[in-house]
């Protein structure tokens, strides 16, 4: 049986440093970047369309999301 491994790759929009990772069986490609430490999801849902999910590290969260008055 022939199975055929591509590495999807691109730069992490963080830390701007390369990120690589093998696609899984729901079209999901995970990676950790080894950098800045921001883990990231690139779902493939069709063929000119890709959603990249990126996740902070924990510490890094954004904490000023609330509604301001001005």
């Amino acid at each position: 049986m022939l199975e055929e491994w591509t590495i999807y790759s691109w730069y992490c929009p963080n830390c701007r440093n390369e990120v690589a990772g093998l696609k899984n069986s729901k079209n999901q490609i995970r990676v950790k970047c080894k950098t800045c430490g921001s883990e990231m999801v690139r779902t493939i849902v069709g063929r000119r369309h890709d959603v990249i999910d990126i996740y902070a590290p924990s510490g890094q969260e954004h904490n000023d999301l609330e509604l301001r008055r001005y």
